[in-house]
């Protein structure tokens, strides 16, 4: 087989070639900000592939689609492979093109188009909260004459909490219309309007092959949410306990959803389910998306369950010697990230002294003029803890929490 792999994540996480296997032909295209900058890590991570294309603009750069289309032409792909939000459709739409089988466009906007996703789950019977698409200002002014504040609004095809507002009032709605002026006008806009809950977020990822599900297993953030993390707050996450008594809800409810879709026979998967904190609406569907969870969600399953998802499918896909998943996980993790915060930081830990870390991280230095997280996943360190149970390894990350709180500092920048 002669596969096409669109990359924008590190490559020394991704060993896209060796997973496969070396009875296939794998070509790169890849964001260069993902490959090693050290000479010899660079050769050692691209040594197995085909051909490799490093592109500098990558993100929403048509020219990638221009090279992808030539590349074709000589090596005559059998499947193009992408795994980023943003890659999805651009992944479907070449291989249309190039009169390949796999996840066809539209089957694929039923994942990225929210309002599209919504409107299938909402058919097979998935309990949601009440949504509307937004295209004119008037959508917003209905939705909340309907439904009263507060309101969430969203980008329909939008990824990693970028651009998620929550409307309390009709002073936010000025501010909406300010960002938004695309509501003003006769092509309008690609919004989602939804009633708001206060909520604890579960994530739900795992593993599809062949139709056969090899992982499907929650975490929790407990009282932190993806909004907190670009408004400055750490964000934290752990898997579930297996004797929880939401821990088979939720993962009925996510394969319930998969059903629904029309979802690829072989794929990763990423899902968020919300639990209403006052008890009266119980668990309710968010979304999903056939690629893996970010914050180092990917981290911190390899660290409970021993195997790396991504691994897992594609030595599947490659028929390499794919490695067992365990039903439950060997160990109870979790991960904690702490964003940028507007300021100039002066001084940030380059080690965790907390018992129970298995991997500490900075990855900003001393000096760097910091502005606000723009996505959920941003951040300037991280941890990873273990634990025998959720509580453990909560109270770990709380730990975590209290010392880089008085141990990073950050400065008014003047």
């Amino acid at each position: 087989m002669r596969y096409l792999i669109l990359n924008r994540t590190a490559l020394t996480m991704r060993r896209y070639d060796l997973w496969l296997g070396p009875e296939h032909e794998v070509v790169l295209v890849t964001a260069a900000a993902a490959v090693p900058k050290d000479p010899a890590e660079r050769a050692a991570v691209l040594a197995g592939y085909a051909h490799v294309e490093c592109v500098e603009s990558f993100h929403f750069d048509p020219a990638v689609d221009r090279l992808a289309l030539e590349l074709h032409e000589k090596w005559h792909f059998d499947d193009v492979l992408a795994f980023a939000e943003f890659d999805l459709m651009r992944a479907a739409r070449l291989r249309a093109s190039m009169g390949i089988p796999g996840h066809a466009p539209e089957d694929v906007m039923a994942f990225r188009d929210k309002f599209a996703m919504k409107e299938r789950l909402a058919a097979a019977d998935v309990p949601l909260l009440p949504f509307a698409a937004v295209t004119y200002a008037t959508d917003v002014l209905d939705f909340v004459a309907e439904h009263d504040y507060p309101i969430v609004v969203k980008p329909r095809r939008g990824g990693g909490s970028m651009d998620v507002e929550v409307l309390r009032g009709p002073e936010d709605l000025t501010g909406l219309f300010e960002r938004n002026p695309e509501l003003g006008t006769d092509d309008g806009a690609h919004l989602l309007a939804e009633t708001y809950l206060d909520h604890e977020l579960f994530h739900i990822d795992g593993v599809l092959v062949d139709g056969e599900v090899r992982m499907v297993w929650p975490s929790s953030q407990g009282d932190t949410t993806c909004l907190d993390i670009v408004n400055g707050l750490s964000l934290r996450s752990s898997l579930m306990d297996p004797e929880d008594p939401l821990t088979e809800p939720l993962r009925e409810m996510t394969l319930a959803a998969l059903e629904a879709l029309p979802t690829p026979g072989s794929c990763v998967f990423h899902a968020e389910i919300f639990r209403d904190r006052q008890g009266d609406a119980g668990l309710v569907f968010n979304e999903i998306a056939v690629r893996m969870g970010g914050g180092m969600i990917e981290d911190m399953l390899e660290l409970g369950f021993g195997v790396k998802p991504h691994e897992v499918y594609f030595r599947s896909l490659g028929g390499n010697n794919p490695p067992e998943v365990p039903e439950r996980p060997l160990r109870i993790a979790g991960v904690t990230l702490f964003p940028p915060r507007p300021g100039t930081l002066v001084e940030i830990p380059e080690e965790c002294p907390v018992p129970d870390v298995a991997v500490y991280k900075s990855y900003a230095k001393p000096g760097t003029v910091m502005s606000g997280a723009q996505f959920s996943t941003d951040k300037i360190a991280s941890a990873l803890a273990t634990g025998g149970s959720r509580k453990e390894v909560e109270d770990v990350l709380a730990e975590v929490h209290a010392w880089f709180e008085k141990a990073a500092v950050v400065t008014d920048t003047v």
